[in-house]
């Protein structure tokens, strides 16, 4: 017997599908791809002198972060968010709950040379600043124009 295609039945299908696949993802505890992840919001730009990163990771304490330059990219791991202590979740009823909590790992391509050895790390408010001198040879030098000699025919 022949069925007539239908594609809002399709669409239905599909949604129950995919529905099913994160409530079993999430009730497993496993990791959902990329797309799914809390990324922090980061920015990225450079002075004559430095290369500047700044991340957002709300409730990160220097222990909770880690940061390596391997070549031109800086990667930083970490854990952001909060966990009540052991006592205060057994007393606590939630109304609501939107503060995420978790891991994250960004990796970031500098866009100029920079000098390791001087990079500086700092959390302060949420906000992770991370400071790279840039190499030597990624200054910006200017060159002093000199008036010269007149030029005779």
């Amino acid at each position: 017997m022949m069925e007539r295609w239908s594609p809002l039945a399709e669409l239905d299908r599909i949604v129950s599908e995919m529905n099913r696949l994160l409530g079993e993802t999430i009730e497993r505890g496993r990791l959902l791809p990329r797309a799914f992840v809390s990324r922090p919001a980061t920015d990225v730009y450079d002075t004559p002198e430095a290369v500047v990163i700044k991340l957002a990771v709300p409730g990160a304490r220097p222990d909770d972060l880690e940061v390596t330059l391997e070549q031109n990219t800086v990667t930083v791991r970490g854990r952001y968010g909060y966990a009540l202590s052991e006592e205060e979740a057994k007393r606590a009823t939630w109304y609501r709950r939107e503060i995420g909590t978790g891991q994250f790992a960004e990796s970031i391509v500098l866009p100029a040379p920079v000098d390791a050895e001087h990079a500086q790390a700092t959390v302060e408010n949420g906000i992770v600043t991370l400071t790279f001198p840039k190499a030597e040879q990624a200054r910006v030098k200017r060159i002093a124009v000199q008036a010269g000699q007149p030029r005779s025919s």
